[in-house]
């Protein structure tokens, strides 16, 4: 026989090592009961630890339902000083049970049902296992006015070099034909009027040594593998669905940033999944804006369009197709100074420079540019001249850096064409259309 039936439960034997009142509270460890009549110490008494009771409680208000738990030095309402008291509040105190009714500041007790010999709200220290017996296994942070917090974390090791322990959540096997279980994390919901939504983080475990280099630990999010001739499983992220007026929930990707002192930020690499045998394709990646409603407009595609140097397309044998017009409509603004100074510099990359000139012995400047680029400036308000910011420039086979400038007509648009190191060809439009004579730069006046 490995155990033998004592008693309900209930109540308990107890002896104390003091008096105890009728009524009084007593805690043992994690265990909470209330003497049934007054016990002289060393003598063997009972205390209740399941029913109902009026518990002396804290000057607050305590919801219907809410975890209860018993303060050893509190002060209640209208018993003695620090002699103890209920209280909602779970840092320091012991779990007792759960209130029955809703109690106000001002009200001297909570009526209490004990449940510390059932429900330990506590942590749990040590366990092999965790097993539901039920259709859900739900694992709940405590209700009070701080919400309490969940954490699993994979165990510590107490080994030089050994790995700690993972931590896992996988959904449930499923049966024969049916669907695996989902696993879910998910941010908590705002406050019921206002109040932002939790967030859900995936992070990398932070590398902890301060005396040599270790690597940051890896985050990964993988779909499922398929069998036979069905796919893998997918991988989604999507931004959460907006308010009646609100914006839809942003989704980022960011590549780490750099080491405090030094070190190049972490890369951010979207890959279509490799082909492994059968000459089967490679997978494809997509990236597409969101479709518009009614007469909005639907999502702008950017590019580089702040903090990026250059944006490299390129592949041997690329084929590259667009499925509606491409147009570069760029252009810049720029006013014609004495000498093209900093005000008359055409920016590099410009498409289209519409130059604004008050007097024609104003200039602008070419900017230091590349074999292949193409600028055209169309003239407004007064001829003007055109020079370069570099002295080895040439136009149309004329030095233009520091000796010479190009005159360029009002109204008439000319295209420069960069075709090889230091070497210009520009050519000119008349405002009809017509072409300009050879263009050739003289003498600056």
């Amino acid at each position: 026989m490995q155990a033998t039936y004592i008693q309900v439960g209930r109540e308990i034997d107890y002896t104390p090592g003091a008096d105890v009142d009728a009524g009084e509270v007593v805690v043992q460890g994690s265990l909470i009961g209330v003497s049934n009549t007054a016990i002289d110490s060393g003598d063997l008494g009972t205390l209740a630890v399941s029913g109902i009771f009026d518990v002396d409680q804290h000057a607050e208000i305590i919801t219907a339902g809410s975890a209860v738990y018993w303060d050893a030095d509190g002060s209640s309402v209208s018993g003695t000083a620090s002699a103890g008291a209920a209280t909602a509040t779970a840092t320091g105190n012991t779990f007792m049970g759960f209130a029955q009714a809703v109690t106000a500041e001002a009200d001297s007790y909570v009526r209490v049902s004990l449940r510390s010999a059932e429900t330990v709200a506590g942590a749990v220290d040590t366990a092999t296992s965790l097993t539901g017996t039920a259709s859900t296994f739900p694992i709940a942070g405590l209700e009070a006015a701080q919400g309490g917090s969940i954490s699993t974390t994979g165990g510590a090791s107490t080994t030089s070099g050994n790995a700690g322990g993972a931590s896992t959540i996988v959904g449930g096997l499923a049966g024969a034909t049916g669907v695996g279980g989902a696993a879910s994390v998910t941010g908590g919901g705002g406050g019921a009027t206002s109040g932002t939504g939790g967030a859900a983080s995936i992070v990398g475990g932070a590398a902890r040594s301060a005396a040599s280099n270790a690597v940051g630990g890896a985050a990964a999010i993988t779909g499922g593998i398929g069998k036979g001739n069905l796919a893998g499983g997918a991988v989604s992220a999507t931004g959460g669905v907006a308010g009646t007026t609100g914006a839809g929930g942003a989704i980022a990707v960011a590549g780490g940033a750099g080491g405090a002192t030094s070190g190049t930020g972490g890369a951010i690499t979207v890959a279509g999944g490799a082909g492994t045998a059968g000459n089967a394709n490679g997978g494809a990646v997509s990236v597409i804006c969101g479709n518009a409603h009614g007469s909005g407009t639907d999502g702008v595609l950017s590019l580089g369009t702040s903090n990026t140097s250059a944006i490299s397309i390129g592949a041997s044998a690329i084929v590259t197709a667009f499925a509606g017009p491409v147009q570069d409509r760029s252009f810049s603004e720029v006013t014609a100074t004495a000498g093209g100074g900093t005000d008359g510099l055409i920016p590099a990359g410009c498409k289209l420079a519409i130059v604004t000139s008050g007097t024609a012995t104003h200039a602008v400047s070419l900017p230091i540019s590349s074999v292949g680029d193409e600028i055209e400036i169309l003239v407004t308000g007064a001829a003007c001249e055109l020079v370069s910011a570099v002295t080895a420039h040439q136009v149309n086979q004329v030095t233009v850096g520091e000796t010479n400038e190009l005159a360029l007509v009002q109204d008439s648009l000319y295209r420069c064409k960069y075709v090889a190191a230091n070497n210009w060809i520009v050519t000119g439009l008349t405002k009809l259309g017509a072409a300009e004579a050879a263009l050739v730069p003289d003498s600056r006046a």
